[in-house]
């Protein structure tokens, strides 16, 4: 399902601790995640880096390069978070990444970072132009790192919970009238819901399942701009079904089983990729206390419509995300 990519013009890459090529983007190729570190944080300074298909490793980091910084909330329990927003303009081109870290106060290398990073090969600011542009999602920290996995529990199930967020497309097909052709491409919210059978070694899940996809233009401002922003809330009402997906004994996770739905439009044709790691740490039911990972889908609508949608998930157990145990 290519029409979706040459619209798009985008390449998307996907890091758990790493990265993974996908260009153009075929969301149902396996082995798009490369499960490496690509952080190093002492609360609260951060440093971000990705090594680029050239094999020319950029970084960025709070004392040189951060533009903006909030605080920001977290949903790991004991934890506080930041963001921060960096542009760093070189010769070679400009980066401009985001990063929300999430950490323990009391111990500082507890800590979970996820984010974005857009490289702009041969462009400098202010002129910047996002498709021609090289996407990176991360996630990372010590508790996914895979040289470090967990001992996953041999029997029993776990539910888990989170947050979902990232980029989707849009362009409308005939049943939206004069919308027909027009593209869209902004920032998504919602929630995962991940369910682990550790006796089966399998995880399946959900994006959408639980409340709507919202529309928030959160990271990517600084170089979406307002010309493709959804001011008619499309992202609304899609789900993005993951399929049994075995575990990997270092507690990782990879498949091809996905599929979008909409109770209001008809999905003709549809696929993507998703997967993540578990945590290293236990909750006090001794099951991994979170699942961090990347989610993709295309899809194809029957007016001829197309998206997609790419992005990044935290999802805590049940017991983690009520008592912080």
């Amino acid at each position: 399902m290519r029409e979706t990519v040459i619209l798009l013009g985008i390449v998307v890459i996907l890091a758990a601790g790493g990265c993974a090529r996908r260009d153009p983007p075929p969301a149902a190729e396996e082995g798009g995640i490369d499960f490496e570190r690509n952080s190093e944080f002492s609360g609260p300074a951060l440093r971000v880096f990705v090594t680029l298909d050239d094999g020319r490793e950029v970084s960025v980091n709070t004392t040189d390069d951060a533009v903006d910084s909030r605080s920001a909330v977290t949903p790991i329990p004991g934890h506080r978070a930041r963001d921060w927003t960096f542009v760093k303009d070189v010769e070679e081109g400009t980066s401009v990444a985001y990063a929300l870290v999430s950490w323990d106060d009391d111990n500082p290398a507890d800590y979970l970072m996820a984010g974005w990073w857009a490289e702009f090969p041969n462009q400098h600011l202010p002129e910047l132009s996002f498709r021609d542009s090289v996407q990176y999602a991360l996630v990372d920290g010590p508790e996914i790192d895979t040289s470090n996995p967990p001992e996953l529990p041999l029997e029993g199930q776990a539910s888990y919970v989170g947050q979902a967020g990232g980029l989707y497309a849009y362009v409308p097909g005939s049943d939206w009238g004069d919308d027909e052709g027009a593209f869209v491409l902004d920032e998504y919210e919602g929630a995962i819901t991940i369910t682990a059978d550790f006796a089966a070694n399998t995880l399946r899940g959900c994006i959408g399942c639980v409340g709507d996809l919202v529309t928030r233009r959160a990271h990517f401002g600084v170089f979406l701009g307002d010309e493709v922003r959804d001011v008619r809330s499309i992202a609304a009402g899609y789900e993005l079904h993951f399929g049994e997906t075995p575990m990997n004994p270092n507690g990782t996770f990879e498949h091809t089983d996905v599929t979008v739905s909409h109770p209001e439009r008809t999905i003709v044709q549809s696929e993507g990729h998703w997967g993540g790691s578990l945590s290293n740490i236990p909750d006090r039911s001794g099951n991994p206390r979170l699942a961090a990972g990347f989610s993709g889908a295309e899809f194809e609508e029957s007016d001829g419509s197309v998206g997609s949608f790419v992005g990044t998930f935290v999802a805590l157990s049940e017991p983690f995300r009520a008592s912080g145990r």
